[in-house]
């Protein structure tokens, strides 16, 4: 995996065909409907989460970060990085292109449909 710095990475960055959101006041839920995992996120994470969606770099999350709170650039640039990359381990988040691991549900089905396969 390639860490992200301010000229690379991030505006390609694309949410998993399989997350579903619901949002609220208080943050929003993502649903891995693949590996069968939900996340949830405060209010910072999801601005972080919808400005991803709308393809911003990292300099543009920290602008839009830095009008909301008083905390240094700097910090809040290393703190958005580290989410950001959280979300990609937990592979919310992927690039065009890079497959996915297969996940618990799939998996589990791949092994019933073997089991299955090999009875018949």
């Amino acid at each position: 995996m390639t860490t992200m710095d301010d000229s690379t990475g991030i505006t390609d960055l694309t949410v998993a065909p399989d997350v579903r959101e619901v949002t609220s006041e208080d943050g929003a839920v993502l649903l891995d409907i693949e590996q069968g995992i939900c996340f949830s996120l405060n209010p910072v994470g999801l601005k972080i989460w919808d400005l991803l969606k709308k393809k911003s770099s990292l300099d543009q999350i920290v602008a839009a970060l830095a009008a909301d709170f008083p905390v240094s650039r700097d910090q809040l640039r290393s703190d958005a990085r580290e989410f950001i990359e959280s979300l990609r381990t937990k592979q919310l988040l992927r690039r065009a292109g890079e497959s996915r691991k297969p996940g618990l549900l799939r998996s589990l089905f791949r092994r019933f449909h073997s089991a299955r396969t090999a009875r018949a």
